[in-house]
């Protein structure tokens, strides 16, 4: 038995290279993208621990690291072995949990590596953390003080990652932790330190942001702009609601994840917050159609619960199953109300699930039930493998348009400018996730970069535009009135009095960078 857990490790390693290489593996979206670049220095200027969106501890062991060696891109590397160790973690507890036979073992590994193949072909942070928390809580329900004291270890890095997504995996595995500790306040004592010490890593996190004012304005800033992009109430707003002050073309450049900071700055988007925060709970309501995205997975997931409930004999399991899909069910109402629910988001509050039923398996099922068990669960790795073709595909069209269209505008660009990308999205996030040191990035404005106290004083105002080192991306057909440029031309003049002509430094079939020039009088 001691073997197995390097059995697993040497699998998973081999499976996750086989999967980056074949799939192959990129990020999801540029999130990923920018933050290695913060952390590298490629955007910065020298390694930083300011992460954004990962908290500054993490931060600070990805710049030591990069300040020893650019040659490795850390950042990568660190998710891959954080996805490795997790999946081994997961493996060697579903191998040596109790009272499990081998169908029941294997047919819930299976289902595991189609969902963590599913994961790598979009890396993402908050997958991730959702993964390494997921893993930490499984420990934690292990009798061992070893593996529970690794499991707090787990959670806390994963907090470190993505407190949110860990903070989501957390809440649906914290019934099952409950249920298998019962009144044993000993194994509590794990529980308490590991939520102390996630607690002190925010603290640290929080503190080291308002320590700088620029950093503490932006981090506010950024968290209600990305509350409001996220968030479908926004999109549900009327002129006539927005606050006083307001115009209505600014709000929907906010939409578009391009606002002017200078228009929307953190008085006015706290005043928005407030509207969207505050909107009737029938307009609320209506985000829950949205839910329909997840049908196949919600009809396979409610079949195998039913089954488990149906199967079980054991009157406390019948009744903590009921509770706990009534629990889900009510977490994903609660998050669609005013969020998207994304897929990303959605993976980590269905592995819970699953790792959650795979506990609660009873010693024994009728013939038709086990059948039906292992339909259901083949029929969501099934529905999961075409989600990864799907995936692959429009990954690779990215890369393709990013290879082939976008690269080689960026490459005529000298290094030292600043881009604003309007219209199409950049597919930065296609790039390859292990070389993206060498890519001296351009310093890219607006967007959830909107105040970066890396841009400085620029991007802080559409003014900045007509700097001699700004340049914008956009699709070839900004000349048109209709096109996002027009749009935010037209709100210069508006607002700055600043009549403007736009010079097309180089361009595509498909794409453009652009210089915005200040006419003059």
């Amino acid at each position: 038995m001691k073997g197995l857990k390097y059995i697993v490790l040497g699998v998973n390693i081999a499976f996750f290279a086989l999967m980056a290489a074949l799939l192959p593996m990129q990020f999801e979206e540029n999130d990923d993208i920018v933050m290695a670049m913060i952390a590298n220095g490629a955007y910065s200027g020298s390694p930083d621990c300011h992460l954004v969106y990962i908290n500054v501890i993490y931060g600070a062991v990805l710049a030591f690291l990069y300040g020893l060696t650019r040659a490795v891109e850390w950042y990568t590397l660190a998710f891959a072995a954080l996805h490795v160790l997790s999946m081994s973690v997961l493996v060697y507890c579903i191998l040596t949990t109790e009272n499990r036979s081998p169908w029941e073992r294997w047919l819930w590994i299976i289902v595991l590596y189609v969902l963590w193949a599913r994961i790598i072909v979009a890396l993402q942070f908050t997958t991730t953390a959702g993964l390494v928390c997921l893993a930490g809580c499984m420990l934690l329900l292990r009798e061992s003080k070893k593996a529970r004291w690794s499991g707090v270890l787990l959670v806390v890095i994963a907090a470190l990652v993505r407190f949110m997504a860990a903070g989501l995996v957390g809440l649906l595995m914290a019934p099952i932790i409950v249920y298998t500790y019962r009144l044993n306040w000993r194994k509590y004592i794990a529980v308490v330190v590991m939520l102390m010490a996630v607690v002190g890593c925010r603290m640290v996190n929080r503190h080291v942001y308002e320590s700088d004012p620029e950093w503490k304005y932006y981090r506010e800033y950024n968290q209600l702009r990305a509350q409001l992009n996220d968030n479908p109430n926004a999109y549900q707003l009327q002129p006539e609601q927005l606050p006083e002050g307001v115009e209505w073309t600014d709000y929907q450049l906010l939409l578009s994840f391009i606002p002017d900071p200078e228009q929307i700055d953190l008085p006015t988007i706290r005043q928005i917050s407030a509207v969207v925060d505050n909107m009737p709970i029938q307009s609320q309501m209506q985000n829950l159609h949205r839910l329909d995205k997840y049908a196949v997975e919600l009809a396979i997931l409610m079949a195998l619960l039913v089954l488990m409930i149906l199967t079980t004999g054991n009157r406390s399991k019948y009744i903590f199953l009921i509770l706990y899909s009534f629990f889900m069910a009510v977490l994903m109402i609660h998050v669609s109300l005013d969020g998207f629910l994304k897929n990303r988001v959605f993976l980590c509050m269905m592995m819970p699930l699953l790792m959650t039923d795979f506990m609660l398996l009873p010693k024994t099922t009728g013939l038709k039930r086990r059948w039906g068990i292992v339909i259901a669960l083949l029929c969501l790795s099934g529905w999961y493998g075409y989600q990864i073709h799907f995936e692959r595909q429009k990954e690779r069209y990215a890369r393709e348009f990013w290879e082939l269209l976008q690269r080689p505008l960026l490459e005529y660009m000298s290094a030292d400018t600043y881009l604003v990308t309007i219209g199409s999205s950049m597919h930065v996030e296609a790039m390859n996730p292990w070389h993206i040191w060498p890519y001296e990035c351009r310093k890219y404005t607006l967007g959830w970069m909107t105040w970066l106290p890396h841009n400085k004083t620029m991007g802080h105002s559409y003014k900045a535009l007509l700097r001699d080192e700004m340049f914008v991306f956009t699709d070839r057909n900004y000349e048109d009135e209709t096109s996002k440029l027009s749009i935010i031309r037209s709100q210069i003049e508006h607002h700055y009095g600043v009549r403007t002509e736009v010079k097309w430094k180089i361009r595509n079939g498909r794409f453009a960078i652009v210089k915005v020039n200040a006419l003059e009088e």
